[in-house]
């Protein structure tokens, strides 16, 4: 039985190969974790077509992190919130949702191996109130897809939808400055060193809402007047 399992992995691991066969997405492979690369090789022909699709929506957030009405950088704010959302309805376009979800929820095991292993996702340490808010804001892009999928929309039009819903604050995004220094629940500024490398700190989830995007302050703390319930 075990030898049957090992050539049905190594046969689709040979799959993979052969429809990955370009120097970007066999670079692409090697930088993915363990867990994604098991959702790979048992969905080979699926991951060339959600590697295409994420492809596509990197060059979306890029186009939309130029204009800076949702934030100046990738981690933990509103374009981050749409990065996943917007990942998730286009992932589910073309694989279907359940293996949107799947591959969702692998990322996230992902980020707590990169976690471990000390690497960086987005240019920053992962840890778990980023993992709780991609996975929110991937359930949002799913609900979203399942919503509109019979009115085919275009992707501009999908955009528009993944903004709403953001500016709306149905997504889940990190208290932070403008400028991405994150609060704790209290409004206070919370040291790097209390947080970097730290798996489970005192970083708090949010609405989307751009109220939650504080105004720079060079003291400590924002003193503001009232806790945020997640």
């Amino acid at each position: 039985m075990k030898v049957k399992i090992f050539r049905s992995v190594l046969l689709l691991a040979l799959l993979f190969t052969t429809v990955a066969s370009s120097q970007s997405s066999k670079k692409a492979f090697k930088k993915l974790s363990s867990a994604e690369k098991c959702w790979v090789i048992f969905h080979p022909f699926k991951a060339k077509r959600a590697y295409r699709v994420t492809k596509e929506v990197k060059q979306v957030v890029d186009s939309i992190l130029h204009t800076q009405n949702m934030g100046n950088h990738h981690a933990g704010n509103q374009l981050d919130a749409f990065k996943h959302a917007f990942w998730m309805w286009s992932l589910a376009e073309e694989i279907g949702w359940r293996s949107a979800k799947s591959l969702g929820d692998q990322h996230e095991k992902g980020n707590y191996q990169f976690f471990k292993e000390h690497k960086l996702e987005d240019r920053t340490t992962p840890d778990k109130v980023s993992g709780d808010m991609d996975l929110h804001n991937n359930s949002i892009g799913i609900k979203l897809y399942k919503l509109y999928k019979k009115q085919h929309l275009s992707q501009k039009e999908r955009i528009e939808k993944v903004k709403e819903a953001v500016l709306r604050g149905e997504m889940r995004m990190i208290y932070q400055t403008h400028s991405g220094k994150y609060l704790n629940a209290n409004g206070y500024l919370i040291p790097k060193k209390e947080y970097y490398g730290v798996w489970d700190n005192a970083k708090c989830l949010v609405p989307s809402t751009s109220i939650f995007l504080m105004a720079d302050n060079k003291s400590k703390s924002l003193n503001l007047p009232q806790n945020i319930k997640q």
